[in-house]
């Protein structure tokens, strides 16, 4: 049996994975507002946080804020490394060790 238009229809109909399982807008909306209330107690409030606690908020936030960044080798860097390697595998190893 060809997979086309007809038989995809009735290959959904079968499906038991239900409905999409998207938020309802009444419940994203009621999300917003409590995420912002929630930000806005803790600007408020940001003085009575311990160190610990505003270290891990800043940390927390950071990774929504910030942009995730790659690790990045300068040309030192790298000449260090070829040089290392150069070293290292230079040597031929001694059978008798």
């Amino acid at each position: 049996m060809p997979f086309n238009p007809e038989t995809a229809k009735a290959a959904g109909q079968k499906s038991k994975r239900g409905p999409s399982k998207l938020l309802d807008p009444n419940i994203k909306e009621k999300m917003e507002i409590l995420y912002e209330g929630v930000l806005d107690d803790l600007i408020i409030h940001q003085k009575e946080l311990s160190m610990s606690e505003r270290i891990k908020l800043v940390q927390i936030i950071s990774n929504y804020i910030l942009p995730k960044s790659k690790p990045v080798r300068d040309d030192i860097t790298l000449e260090k490394i070829k040089h290392r390697d150069k070293e290292l595998f230079s040597e031929e190893p001694d059978p008798t060790k």
